[in-house]
């Protein structure tokens, strides 16, 4: 039986059958397959995909962008760290992990949000069964491979070359979330397009928020 998002053209319903959870291998290729077809890489591993494996990627995702910024304000002079206001590196240290904490609890709430406007435009469009929360959480939180990708890139750069990074590979890793989030919500919607486009940059931005708020 197949499952999955874009090759049956519905949204997977939580608890449907599926293939077994994707061993190491297959979730290296998920991550980069991504980058070339998101609906694709989606629809093989969320039907019945591990939470724990999504969660993680945009929390490592969200965790390094977060080292950057701190990185980035460490190199210019700042003393002292927000939102915490400690001088580095502790300071560094202590938004890494706000940062993976944010990519996993406030990405998870944020996707919640989606779910519930999903479910209400699909009342309002007679749409079919859509997915439940939890699948609605992993599509989110693994269409943040990208930015986990473009995280250890700017990392590496960050601390080889000493390049400031935050903005050229943190905020861009975040903005390529934005498709992945509209493959998943289109198909979610029927494969109507700009209700999906209009709730995934609400997503981006809501995400994008939050960092200029605890990270800047």
């Amino acid at each position: 039986m197949t499952s999955g998002f874009a090759a049956t053209g519905t949204a997977p319903v939580d608890g449907a059958p599926g293939s077994a959870a994707p061993g190491g291998m297959a979730r290296i290729r998920t991550v980069f397959g991504i980058f070339v077809n998101p609906g694709a890489a989606l629809s093989g591993a969320l039907a019945d995909g591990s939470p724990v494996f999504a969660l993680a990627v945009s929390g490592t995702a969200f965790g390094l962008f977060f080292l950057q910024t701190g990185l980035d304000q460490a190199r210019t002079g700042q003393a002292a760290i927000p939102p915490l206001g400690l001088g580095a590196p502790l300071g560094v240290v202590a938004l890494a992990a706000i940062g993976a904490a944010y990519g996993t609890a406030g990405l998870a709430l944020v996707a919640l949000a989606a779910w519930c406007l999903v479910r209400l435009l699909a009342g309002m469009l007679k749409l079919g069964p859509t997915p439940g929360p939890g699948a609605t959480v992993r599509a989110f939180a693994l269409g943040y491979a990208p930015a986990l990708v473009y995280g250890l890139v700017g990392i590496v750069l960050s601390l080889a070359l000493g390049w400031n990074t935050a903005i050229a590979f943190g905020i861009t890793g975040v903005l390529w979330a934005i498709g992945p989030a509209i493959a998943t919500l289109r198909t979610m919607l029927g494969g109507r397009i700009w209700p999906a486009v209009l709730l995934a940059t609400l997503v981006g931005g809501a995400m994008l928020a939050g960092w200029s708020v605890l990270g800047t």
